[in-house]
C-alpha cells in the first residue's frame, strides 16, 4: 500500500523522555494538564447527562444488554417529493467536506439527495469519524435512497459488540493492551455484507477519512490514493474507532484510531491529494455555526470557574484547526457551508446517543436535503466562482 505524506503527516514521534522522567514529572507535565481537563469535563457532562436524560441511560442499556422486548420496528426514510425545476450546480467538480458528529452526519445523505434531484453529483468526499458511516456507501456508488436504507438497517445488535473478555483481562493485567469498550468486529461485518470486499481504490467516487496513529502521534488519510488496497468496510471501522469507545485497529505495523480527535474538518484530501474541485459543500454538524466555538463569557463569576476554562481547553486546538481549514478552503475555492443539524444534538452524551439510536437519522437526512435545496435555489446555477474575501480569510492571510 502507498501512503501519502502531507502537511498533517509526520514520520517521527515526540521525545518520550519529557513524560516519563519521574512520576511527579509525568503527572505535572504541561501536556498532561489538557488530559486532566478532559477528565473533569467528561465526568461533569456524563453526570449531567445521567441526571437530565434517563433515556440516554436506557439507550446504553439497550445497546449493551438488550432484552427480548427491546426490539423496535425498523425506521425508514421518507424524503419529500422531488423539487421541480431545481437548479443544478453546473458542470464543475463539486467536493464535499464534512465534520465528525456521530449519527448527525446522516445529513450527508440528504445533501446528496438534493444534488441527485438537481442532476448534480459529488466528485470527491472528505469525511471524518461518523461521516464515514454515511459517506463511504455513497462514494461506493449507492444512491441516496440505497445509502439511507443501508444505514437505517444499523440496529445496535448489528454493530455493538462489547469486549467483555478484554475488560475482564484488563483487571489482572493492569489494563495492558486494553483501549476500547467495543471491539468493532460487528460494524465491519455489517458493511462487508453490503459492500463486499470493495477496496478504497475501487470506489466510484474518491473518498477519504483521517486516522490517527497511537505510537507516533501522527495523522494520515485513508483513501484511494493513499491506501487503495484497504477494504472500504475496514476503512469505515477505523475512521470511527474513537479511543476508549472502540478498540484501535492495526495497520502498517501500528495501531490507529478515529482521526477526528485531531482534524475534525479535514480539507487536506480536497486541497492537497485529489485533483482540484470548482466548489465545495462543507457540512458542519459538530461545532457552533461557523466553528465559532462555545461562549464562556463571565466564567470568572460562576461557581467552579475552572470547569468553564476546562471546557475551552479541551476543544481549543481542534476548533481552531477547523477554523483555519475553513479559511484555507474559502481562500481558494467557492464554499457553501451547510449546518443542517444543531450542534447541541451531538453535544456531551448526545454524541453517543446518536450512535446508539438511529431514530433521529431520517430527520437529519431530510434536514440535509432541505439545506442543500435552499443552497441550490439561492445560487441558481452559480457555482465555482472566484472566492469572495472575508474578514476571517484576510486575518489568516495576515498571519501567514
Amino acid at each position: 500500500m502507498s501512503q501519502h505524506s502531507g502537511p498533517m503527516s509526520t514520520g517521527g514521534s515526540a521525545d518520550n523522555g519529557r513524560t516519563g522522567a519521574t512520576p511527579l514529572g509525568g503527572l505535572l507535565d504541561v501536556f498532561q494538564m489538557r488530559q486532566y481537563f478532559n477528565l473533569l469535563v467528561g465526568a461533569s457532562d456524563l453526570a449531567g447527562g445521567l441526571v437530565r436524560d434517563v433515556g440516554f441511560v436506557n439507550e446504553v442499556r439497550r445497546a449493551v444488554a438488550p432484552l427480548p422486548f427491546d426490539r423496535r420496528p425498523r425506521a425508514t426514510v421518507q424524503f419529500p417529493p422531488t423539487e421541480p425545476d431545481l437548479p443544478g450546480p453546473g458542470r464543475g467538480r463539486i467536493g464535499l467536506v464534512a465534520t465528525g458528529g456521530s449519527g448527525a452526519l446522516a445529513t450527508i445523505i440528504g445533501v446528496v439527495r438534493a444534488l441527485e434531484e438537481s442532476g448534480g453529483s459529488i466528485s470527491v468526499y472528505s469525511l471524518c469519524s461518523g461521516g464515514a458511516l454515511f459517506g463511504f456507501p455513497l462514494a461506493a456508488g449507492l444512491s441516496s435512497g440505497e445509502a439511507a436504507e443501508l444505514t437505517m438497517g444499523l440496529d445496535p445488535r448489528e454493530y455493538i459488540d462489547v469486549s467483555w473478555r478484554g475488560m475482564a483481562r484488563a483487571v489482572p493485567s493492569f489494563g495492558r493492551g486494553w483501549a476500547g469498550i467495543l471491539r468493532g468486529d460487528k460494524l465491519e461485518r455489517y458493511y462487508r455484507r453490503h459492500l463486499g470486499e470493495l477496496t478504497l481504490g475501487q470506489l466510484r467516487t474518491p473518498a477519504y477519512a483521517p486516522i490517527w496513529n497511537i505510537e507516533s502521534n501522527r495523522l494520515v488519510y485513508l483513501g484511494p490514493r493513499t491506501y487503495p488496497d484497504l477494504p472500504v468496510a475496514r476503512a469505515i471501522r477505523m475512521a470511527v474507532s474513537l479511543p476508549l469507545f472502540l478498540q484501535p485497529m492495526p495497520l502498517d505495523g501500528g495501531f490507529w484510531c478515529d482521526g477526528g480527535i485531531v482534524d475534525i474538518f479535514p480539507v487536506h484530501p480536497i486541497l492537497d491529494i485529489e485533483p482540484p474541485v470548482d466548489a465545495v459543500v462543507a457540512v458542519n454538524a459538530f461545532y457552533p455555526p461557523g466553528f465559532a466555538g462555545e461562549s464562556e463569557n463571565g466564567w470568572q463569576r460562576r461557581a467552579a470557574s475552572i470547569m468553564h476554562i476546562a471546557r475551552q481547553v479541551r476543544t481549543c486546538q481542534q476548533v481552531q484547526l477547523a477554523r483555519e481549514n475553513l479559511a484555507r478552503l474559502q481562500a481558494s475555492i467557492d464554499v457553501e457551508l451547510l449546518e443542517p443539524v444543531p450542534y447541541e444534538t451531538v453535544r456531551a452524551t448526545g454524541f453517543y446517543q446518536q450512535f446508539l439510536d438511529n431514530r433521529d437519522w431520517p430527520e437529519f437526512m431530510r434536514s440535509g436535503r432541505a439545506a442543500m435545496v435552499d443552497a441550490l435555489r439561492r445560487r441558481n446555477g452559480s457555482w465555482g466562482g472566484a472566492p469572495i474575501p472575508s474578514p476571517s480569510r484576510r486575518h489568516v492571510q495576515r498571519m501567514k
